[in-house]
């Protein structure tokens, strides 16, 4: 389908089918559940519409809530066939308000307004006054501070520090929702990235096994590197994400993007770290640090903010998805959107649809200039450019990476091929972990015992499924030993003959 049939049919319905556009597209999409999306059902619906991975955000609910959630993505995605991750969200040591009596009031431009210690639970918020979690605003804040709520859509300011209480005055207002984040972006604050509570959480993902631990508020290599010794410990097989949304961690970047396993580009928190006019070239730049890496990238927060009640997207959100895919974005992220929106399944199609039009015009050309040199790292890493440079010279109708871990498959996504890529494993944690790999579409299969096997049934599986003739060309990339992970170091094109 050319880009000019497919654009001017995107809106009226007479495009791709939502399952062509979920086939199709590269771009991964994370959706987070909340009440709007919880139960089978609606799940269904969100991987029906092109999720390819769950966030479950610890800065809400209990463990029970969670879990049975997490049994729900389990239990419908083993029903569909579909290989879907679960990304665990910790809280880290955001600063958030308690709850708001009635769960939301609102406060108007010029009203004044308090700010108080919370020391107990009971504590409820309300329009005269806020109470605030984690740090004291008594010894944060100096009269002229700026306060910034709910990613900095409210605004406050502060007046004068008394001894229980800040006075303060409604700069912006709106409606305080409970357990917003609060942000002191006049003052200097230092947290430490990951809390008690956090450290119990990831107890309960390890036991619970999700695919990937997002660390909010990393500030060096160290953190990842102090959570990663808890994740071996335990044996698990958890990716780590580093959210990007502090000062510092844009100063350390190079040595967090090497210690994670993928980079979260959080623009609400980070937004408030840095003026708003650098967030798009802050964005960008991260992005081609972490193609280069292949590391994988995701662009999170309000994706699609007007959707949370709108039924369609602003032509600026459409713009941003596709500049953020267009840029190299491994996955895109909806937060609130799905979470508490009213048109969640909506949300993901509509990304969904969006994104792919995004890819027809991505610069491949371009894409590999910026890599330069990028395959020279490992042996692994130059098969997988080797693999994507034969499946151009040979014409090949695909391209199966054979792997235990998933990271061959990675690798080859990292040179955005644009053959179709299949990640074949017999590990289902290889295969959940490839559902945020750019462009890879897992497949279960059994590798057997020598290699001879293995690329055979590689060949046969996705001959299958994707009905090509027989004589068309597949590039095929695997090790001589099946079973040890990072083996990878052959190479072959073969001719599929098996229908």
């Amino acid at each position: 389908m050319s880009l000019e049939s497919m654009t001017s049919n995107l809106w009226s319905g007479q495009g791709p089918t939502t399952d062509q556009v979920s086939s199709d597209r590269r771009t991964k999409i994370i959706a987070t559940l909340g009440p709007s999306s919880r139960g089978p059902e609606k799940i269904r619906s969100l991987i029906e519409a092109g999720a390819n991975v769950f966030r479950l955000n610890f800065s809400h609910g209990s463990h029970e809530e969670h879990l049975a959630v997490l049994k729900d993505v389990r239990k419908v995605s083993a029903e569909m066939g579909a290989w879907i991750a679960i990304l665990q969200d910790l809280s880290g040591p955001k600063i958030r308000i308690s709850n708001v009596e009635g769960d939301y009031c609102p406060i108007a431009d010029g009203d004044p307004i308090e700010l108080r210690f919370s020391q107990d639970k009971s504590n409820l918020s309300n329009a005269k006054a806020i109470f605030v979690e984690t740090v004291n605003p008594m010894t944060t804040l100096k009269a002229g501070h700026r306060v910034l709520l709910a990613d900095g859509i409210l605004e406050l300011t502060a007046e004068k520090v008394n001894t229980d209480h800040v006075m303060c005055r409604v700069a912006k207002g709106g409606r305080i929702r409970s357990r917003v984040g609060i942000a002191f972006p006049d003052s200097d604050v230092d947290l430490p990235a990951t809390t008690k509570k956090d450290f119990a959480d990831l107890e309960w993902g390890i036991a619970n096994g999700v695919d990937y631990v997002a660390i909010s508020f990393v500030r060096s290599a160290h953190d990842i590197n102090e959570l990663r010794k808890v994740i071996n410990a335990k044996g698990s097989a958890a990716g780590i994400i580093a959210k990007i949304e502090r000062r510092a961690a844009l100063e350390n970047i190079n040595e967090i993007i090497d210690a994670a396993d993928g980079l979260m580009v959080a623009r609400g928190d980070l937004g408030l770290e840095v003026p708003l006019e650098q967030l798009p070239m802050l964005q960008k730049k991260l992005i081609e640090e972490s193609n280069y890496r292949g590391v994988p990238v995701i662009v999170a927060t309000q994706m699609m903010h007007s959707m949370i009640t709108a039924i369609r997207p602003t032509r600026a959100e459409v713009s941003d998805i596709a500049a953020a895919v267009m840029s190299g974005a491994d996955a895109v992220m909806l937060s609130d959107e799905t979470a508490i929106g009213e048109h969640p399944q909506e949300c993901v199609r509509y990304l969904s649809r969006v994104a792919l039009a995004a890819e027809q015009t991505f610069e491949f050309q371009e894409y590999k200039l910026r890599l330069r040199d990028a395959d020279s790292q490992t042996v692994p890493d130059a098969i997988a450019y080797a693999a994507c440079a034969a499946s151009i010279k040979t014409k090949a109708a695909a391209i199966i990476a054979c792997t235990e871990t998933g990271n061959s498959a990675r690798l080859i996504g990292k040179y955005r091929p644009h053959q179709p890529l299949y990640g074949l494993s017999r590990k289902e944690t290889a295969l959940r972990r490839m559902a945020l790999y750019w462009g890879v579409r897992p497949i279960f299969f059994d590798s057997g015992e020598s290699h001879e096997f293995e690329i055979e049934s590689s060949l046969k599986v996705v001959q299958a499924r994707l009905k090509l003739p027989n004589g068309s060309r597949a590039v095929v990339t695997g090790g001589r030993s099946t079973k040890t992970p990072g083996s990878t170091s052959i190479l072959e094109v073969r001719a599929m003959d098996y229908l």
